[in-house]
């Protein structure tokens, strides 16, 4: 992928055109041409302008240097560096990045039809179900999630949920390369905070729900939901599609100032788009929306009651862009689950496993209610629970509370990142005290997946939750390999095998 040449002047000109304060320019011959935005010295690329970002544990200005001998061509920065290179002064680096971002990539969110997704729970899921129905109706889509950036058959990994704006727009940019008509980006209220998203405006931003998380970065719930509710402005959206079966999403369909399309998973709800009914089990969810032109049946391979709002969101949004029913259906039943995102593993004689990125106290509530329903009145529900190190410590207990419908928990390292792992799951426990589950400890994560698993009967649900997608996880040192999809799959190897050994015995 190639970035345009941009003439230093457009760049200094569009600077002042949206800097908070004065601009200063030094340094530039007049013939100055870049290509690209770069926040990280490493990964510097010849003629690019180098952003001097503040973080809270580095300084980018002490870079600037190496960039510069790696082949930079300028210096984005909010103080002077010294050596005389050509500078861009601004009032705050991070500001400028998502219009700087955008037009040294070519500004390509103004070329491409574009979705926004953010909320608590359910982003990942419902971006691909977008991405799903925009498939359906014929156009190339691009998705940038969790899980990564794809557009046709092709992948990117990304270090963040919602990357750094000038590595957005390069990833749009990207996709438009390939061909991209329209993208699906996944906005993170730390995303939103600290500006990633920033010149990017979308046609509809989603709102899937919200529940208190991500504390540790924004202080208070307040300061959160604000942080999601700046997507659904003029300023960077359209309109709007919102689930309101909670009161924050009521309280953002109420003060949004762009139209909203109110979404609701209760029949006798005030909203524009209802689930009038549904059913969910082991092959997938079915449910009846009814909308201004009538009621519609939708079907899905999406398994879990939790995915009824996610599916009737995507069934908005497809509306709202203008698509027929049967269009917007058709993308929806096309579209596989994520990785990570109520994964079913099942292998003859063992029990079934599902493999969860639940990992706040609401989504692991709705995974243990899919579990439940999916066990039936004769089967036990295992969890195996763990909670991230160094992240969000208040939401622990909370996990515990959820954690008491299981009929056994089995409390296990998540990924401690320096933090002690036993201090960890006894914060889970405080939550646990006081109800019927079993309650076992094996900090090893492998063999608390594999112990419950093989202590399940074949009518039995194993419910893994907390990393999804995830393939490593992080102690005391560099990340390791770790998949609990895979680690699951071993375990119900076993179980056959051992099955098999018995019956021949």
């Amino acid at each position: 992928m190639a970035f345009p040449q941009v003439p230093w002047q457009a760049v200094e000109q569009r600077a002042r055109a949206v800097a908070a304060g004065p601009v200063t320019s030094s340094g530039a011959p007049p013939d100055l041409v870049l290509q690209g935005l770069v926040t990280d010295s490493r990964a510097v690329t010849p003629g690019c302008l180098f952003a001097c970002v503040r973080g809270q544990g580095s300084d980018g200005h002490r870079f600037a240097e190496q960039a510069l001998a790696a082949g930079a061509a300028a210096l984005l920065v909010d103080r002077p560096v010294a050596g005389g290179a050509p500078q861009l002064q601004v009032p705050s680096v991070r500001a400028a990045l998502g219009p700087l971002g955008a037009q040294l990539a070519g500004d390509p969110a103004d070329r491409l039809r574009l979705v926004g997704v953010t909320g608590s729970n359910g982003k990942t899921t419902t971006s691909t179900l977008v991405r799903g129905v925009l498939a359906a109706a014929g156009e190339c889509a691009g998705v940038v999630t969790t899980l990564g950036a794809r557009v046709g058959g092709l992948e990117r990994s990304t270090r963040l949920t919602t990357p750094e704006a000038p590595e957005l727009h390069g990833l749009l940019r990207w996709m438009l390369d390939e061909g991209a008509t329209s993208a699906v980006v996944e906005a993170s209220s730390i995303a939103l905070d600290v500006g990633r998203v920033d010149a990017v405006h979308v046609q509809v931003a989603v709102f899937t729900g919200f529940e208190e998380d991500h504390l540790d970065h924004h202080g208070t719930i307040e300061q959160y939901w604000a942080s999601k509710a700046r997507l659904f402005s003029p300023e960077r959206a359209d309109s709007a599609v919102v689930v309101v079966d909670e009161p924050w999403g009521r309280r953002l369909a109420d003060q949004a100032r762009i139209p909203v399309t109110r979404v609701a998973t209760d029949p006798a709800a005030d909203a524009d788009v209802r689930v009038v009914s549904w059913r969910t089990g082991a092959e997938g969810t079915s449910l009846v929306v009814e909308d201004a032109d009538g009621r519609h049946r939708v079907s899905s391979p999406l398994v879990g009651r939790v995915h009824v709002g996610n599916l009737a969101a995507a069934w908005a949004t497809g509306r709202s862009l203008g698509l027929d029913p049967g269009t917007v259906a058709a993308g929806l039943a096309a579209t596989a689950p994520p990785a990570g995102r109520n994964t079913l593993l099942r292998s003859p004689g063992g029990p079934l496993v599902v493999v969860d990125y639940a990992h706040t106290p609401g989504a692991l509530a709705a995974a243990l209610q899919t579990a439940r329903e999916l066990a039936g009145p004769a089967g036990r529900v295992r969890l195996v629970l763990g909670a991230r190190g160094r992240r969000d410590r208040y939401k622990r207990q909370g996990l515990g509370v959820a954690a008491r419908a299981a009929d056994e928990v089995w409390l296990t390292n998540e990924g401690s990142h320096g933090e002690r792992p036993e201090a960890i799951v006894e914060e889970l426990r405080v939550g646990l005290a006081g109800g019927d589950a079993t309650v076992r400890t094996e900090l090893d994560r492998r063999a608390a997946i594999t112990g419950a698993v093989l202590a399940a009967g074949p009518r039995d649900v194993v419910l893994v939750v907390g990393r999804g997608h995830e393939t490593t996880m992080t102690d005391d040192g560099a990340p390791l390999p770790f998949d609990d999809v895979a680690v699951a799959r071993e375990a119900l190897e076993q179980t056959t095998r051992d099955l098999v050994t018995e019956q021949a015995s």
